[in-house]
């Protein structure tokens, strides 16, 4: 509601207000201190405390009309700033009251002057707070409190949401959304909605306001959300106008999330997470977007235990990954590995990600059983009589991450090899024929693999 034109000028008069507000309060404090204070000498209420209710009351007046004006900025949440407006108003009418009552104390009776003065008092006091609740937030007051008083006043509950499993974080949902509803979504809602604009739901979040689109997918730079945010806090169009505003952690996630298209459905693990955004996850959040080796990734269903028993009298040793992961870590270190041993092992492919041949007497025609097991991820072949052929059929092995030569008869040229291994993180090589400066020129052109020399 405007009860006054708007203009430059009146917001110009409206800035006034912090600095008008606090002379009519002095006033009325100090006419209800003096007042009390003649009552304990037994004085009998002076001229001069009517003056200055009056005077109160007159600057009250003065302190509504510069705060209408700068409350209709539109700087300021409009639930607040109702309820502060109209306590005000009834301060203003409260404040003549009181200097009718105190001009004519012969009148009433004392109880009577003693209402007035309590009851101006508790809305001083309540004014004064929803004042520095329009300027600093709904937490100012209790911001630096002690914990046990901060635990069991405070509105706001931190940390409440779980981010432990991050293949179901949502950044929208669990990480733009609450910074939106806590910075953006008081002003800007289906019931109020400043500037045209309602955030508080993703389609009229996308659709913008009178200024446009509010999002422009991939270019933060041209979205006005992310403009508006980064702006000088001087700019009559920086938000949030009032309260706390976006934090550099804040800020970067917004930038993260559009640069990565502002896509509402898009998990954590799938945005480009570079240096400066993994590390606010990761201290903000307690989130780790180190990526999960593949086996934590797998979902598969149980072997049969008979198959398992299979295995294990033929000499394999054979162990679950984790109780809940069924994925097969086998070991066969016995020399006599048999074709119909590693036949054996094609009813559980799907299942082997941990493998050890060491010390066997594999041999390079022999290696074609391990590229038919899919899910391997860690294989160990160190002191057996393999060589470079042997090393080219697990070329298609798509999810190996870890591979042990060591002691055996390859040479450089099984990188060629294992380089189309596109998930391959480590390779032992000590103690084989492969030549020293070749394995240099390779970690060189491959530095995010690892080769143990």
């Amino acid at each position: 509601m405007t009860l006054f034109l708007f203009t430059d000028f009146t917001y110009f008069l409206g800035r006034f207000h912090p600095v008008l507000v606090h002379l009519p309060i002095g006033f009325l404090l100090l006419a209800i201190l003096l007042e009390w204070y003649q009552h304990i000498r037994g004085r009998k209420i002076g001229q001069l405390i009517a003056y200055a209710w009056l005077l109160g009351s007159l600057g009250g007046l003065a302190s509504i009309i510069s705060g209408w004006w700068l409350g209709d900025t539109g700087l300021y949440l409009e639930d607040d700033l109702f309820f502060h407006r109209w306590l005000g108003v009834s301060l203003v009418f409260m404040g003549f009251i009181g200097c009718w009552l105190k001009k004519n104390w012969k009148r009433y009776a004392p109880g009577i002057q003693n209402t007035i003065n309590i009851l101006v008092l508790l809305v001083i006091f309540i004014e004064g707070h929803l004042g520095g609740t329009l300027t600093h937030g709904p937490d100012y007051l209790l911001e630096y409190a002690p914990a046990f008083i901060k635990n069991k006043f405070a509105e706001k509950e931190f940390g409440k949401t779980d981010f432990s499993n991050r293949d179901s974080i949502v950044v929208y949902e669990y990480l733009i959304a609450p910074i939106l509803q806590e910075k953006c979504w008081a002003c800007h809602n289906a019931e109020i909605q400043r500037g045209h604009l309602n955030m508080e739901h993703p389609d009229s979040l996308f659709k913008g306001g009178e200024s446009g689109p509010t999002l422009i997918a991939r270019i933060p730079t041209e979205s006005e959300l992310f403009k508006r945010v980064t702006l000088s806090p001087k700019s009559q169009k920086y938000m949030p106008p009032v309260g706390e505003p976006l934090t550099y952690t804040e800020i970067q996630l917004l930038d993260w999330w559009i640069t990565n298209g502002a896509d509402l459905t898009m998990k954590v693990e799938e945005g480009n997470a570079i240096g400066p955004i993994k590390s606010i996850l990761s201290k903000n959040y307690g989130i780790d977007t180190t990526p999960k080796p593949w086996y934590e990734m797998v979902k598969i269903e149980p072997v049969d235990s008979l198959v398992i028993d299979k295995l294990i009298d033929q000499g394999f040793s054979v162990k679950k990954l984790g109780q809940e992961n069924y994925l097969l870590d086998i070991k066969y270190n016995d020399q006599e590995l048999t074709e119909e041993k590693l036949k054996s092992l094609l009813e559980v492919s799907d299942h082997i990600t941990w493998l050890s041949f060491a010390k066997s007497n594999i041999s390079d025609s022999q290696v074609n059983y391990i590229s038919k097991f899919p899910n391997l991820t860690r294989l160990q072949l160190e002191k057996t009589s393999l060589t470079d052929t042997g090393i080219k059929p697990l070329s298609t092995l798509k999810h190996l991450e870890s591979i042990n030569l060591y002691e055996t008869n390859v040479s450089e040229k099984c990188l060629e090899d294992l380089s189309k291994i596109s998930s391959l993180r480590r390779i032992y090589l000590w103690n084989t024929a492969a030549d020293k400066e070749i394995i240099q020129e390779f970690k060189v052109k491959n530095p995010e693999m690892e080769i143990i020399f």
